[in-house]
């Protein structure tokens, strides 16, 4: 995977935090490469700690990142694999009530993310809708491939 995509998702990630602050007036402050994660978001009343990942290569590694007592929030490219992932390490991630995740098309005509809360999601949806339910969401941004996403970002 490109350091190029992975910066171009982080900077997206930023505009997106700063224009959702204009109208809440929370964010105090944006930290880069702090404790281990890739930002680290101070509000008025929260700290949120962010990893950008805009393929799942490493579960495990994964895994050591999202801690029960931050609020962590994961920002993946709207690709197949990571769907696919999140589908099959589904009871993992309903397990951490802190927990957001963006899948994120910043090429994307139609919406650019789409956001779940896996432990929310997971208290309020029959899990037999769950895989259609996760299907429709993916399905209202573009999906990206790691070669399309490599290809936009030469």
């Amino acid at each position: 995977m490109s350091i190029k995509i992975k910066e171009e998702l982080k900077e997206w990630t930023i505009n997106f935090l700063k224009n959702k602050n204009a109208i809440l007036q929370t964010l105090q402050k944006i930290e880069e490469e702090k404790e281990g994660y890739d930002l680290k978001i101070i509000y008025d009343d929260k700290e949120t700690y962010v990893l950008i990942k805009p393929f799942i290569d490493n579960f495990e590694e994964l895994e050591e990142k999202i801690d029960q007592n931050k609020n962590i929030t994961l920002v993946l490219l709207n690709s197949k694999k990571n769907l696919d992932i999140l589908i099959d390490k589904w009871e993992y991630f309903a397990g951490f009530d802190k927990l957001t995740i963006y899948f994120v098309n910043m090429f994307s005509i139609s919406d650019k993310k789409w956001v779940i809360r896996p432990y929310l999601h997971n208290k309020i949806s029959e899990a037999s809708a769950l895989k259609p339910g996760l299907k429709s969401m993916f399905n209202t941004v573009d999906s990206i491939t790691e070669k399309e996403a490599e290809s936009k970002t030469l």
